[in-house]
């Protein structure tokens, strides 16, 4: 799976297969040191919504409104991607009790 997932960024992005396998794990690294400064914040912010009579959509955009709010002034650049991941583990963490 692994050298099937190289292959494929290296077709799209025309790196070669070394540079690749060098950038991973240095990308994976970097997502998961984000996620670790996010959690806590998403954490928060799920939890005050999670007894809240919105909807789901409006639950998920007023998160993800605040933890980007949050994340800047925190100095984290996050993008939409890695917030909504960070609301889904809070969520998961949350209610899977």
């Amino acid at each position: 799976m692994k050298a099937l997932l190289i292959k494929a960024i290296s077709a799209i992005t025309g790196a070669s297969k070394s540079v690749i396998e060098f950038i991973i794990p240095i990308l994976r690294e970097s997502a998961t040191s984000l996620l670790k400064e996010l959690l806590p914040i998403a954490m928060e912010v799920v939890s005050s919504l999670l007894t809240s009579d919105k909807s789901g959509d409006e639950k998920r955009k007023i998160a993800v409104d605040k933890i980007k709010d949050a994340a800047v002034k925190e100095g984290i650049n996050a993008s939409n991607r890695t917030v909504n991941l960070a609301i889904e583990l809070a969520l998961a963490k949350l209610t899977d009790k």
